[in-house]
């Protein structure tokens, strides 16, 4: 692992156990490399500095700083595709850099588990994560990709580590708000060839849909073909989910994003 902490590379990131990591005052960001390149890195920071505003988060880097601090960790790393974190609180600047091992079997399609819960402050990327990284631990030890997290009234919001779309028809849906405005999610509505619609839906609905995909910064675009122990389009990806993931990709391996 890469760790430059306040522009400077360390073997270990020291932090104060009586400062803002111990009260979880602070936020983060993934994001992911391609040859070395940091993809839609103006949206992650723009991401982070507008989180860092809502709860009254003074970053001591502006935005070129930290995008050069960036370019330093992948620059230093060995690998190609890189899972990067940056983490940002009151007192500390850290940037992380790991191989992001992407498993190709994904994007034959995945299995996620509805899970009764809703994230505090869902707009923003906060280090207060603990009932997300629970849902998603529970989901994985029963075999399934991500959490869907959903309300008492069955309403579904998001993955616990994703965004959610479906289609219904060639028109494609999401959710509007109380979910992370997620960096893939923005380059899809901005350059999807489809039609965008905002929706509410339940979990029963969501099931009845035959194409339904996650968006997740180093994942990208994942194709959704079972939740809970519905089956969804027979197994099978859909037709415009390829079409959605192809889109992307084009984008982002083909661009300087």
């Amino acid at each position: 692992m890469i760790i430059l902490q306040n522009n400077k590379f360390v073997k270990k990131a020291l932090v104060d156990a009586n400062g803002p990591f111990g009260r979880g005052e602070g936020i983060f960001e993934t994001l992911r490399t391609h040859n070395k390149h940091p993809s839609l890195l103006e949206l992650h920071l723009n991401r982070l500095f507008n989180s860092a505003k809502k709860i009254n988060l003074k970053i001591e880097y502006d935005e070129k700083e930290i995008e050069k601090m960036i370019k330093k960790v992948t620059k230093k790393s060995p690998h190609k595709t890189q899972r990067v974190k940056i983490i940002a609180t009151s007192s500390d600047l850290i940037i992380t850099s790991i191989e992001a091992k992407i498993d190709k079997k994904i994007y034959s399609g995945v299995s996620i588990k509805s899970i009764n819960l809703q994230r505090n402050m869902p707009e923003i990327k906060s280090l207060s994560y603990l009932p997300s990284f629970l849902a998603h631990e529970n989901a994985l030890k029963e075999g399934f990709f991500d959490a869907l997290l959903v309300d008492d009234s069955t309403d579904v919001y998001e993955g616990a580590y994703s965004n959610i779309f479906w289609f219904e028809g060639d028109i494609l849906y999401t959710r509007k708000d109380k979910v992370l405005p997620g960096t893939i999610r923005e380059t899809i509505f901005k350059n999807t060839k489809f039609k965008i619609k905002f929706k509410t839906i339940k979990l029963k609905d969501i099931k009845k849909q035959k194409e339904i995909f996650l968006t997740q910064s180093v994942n990208l675009v994942v194709p959704v073909i079972k939740i809970d122990q519905t089956v969804i389009n027979k197994g099978r990806v859909g037709v415009n989910t390829k079409e959605i993931i192809e889109e992307v990709n084009l984008l982002l391996f083909s661009s300087s994003l």
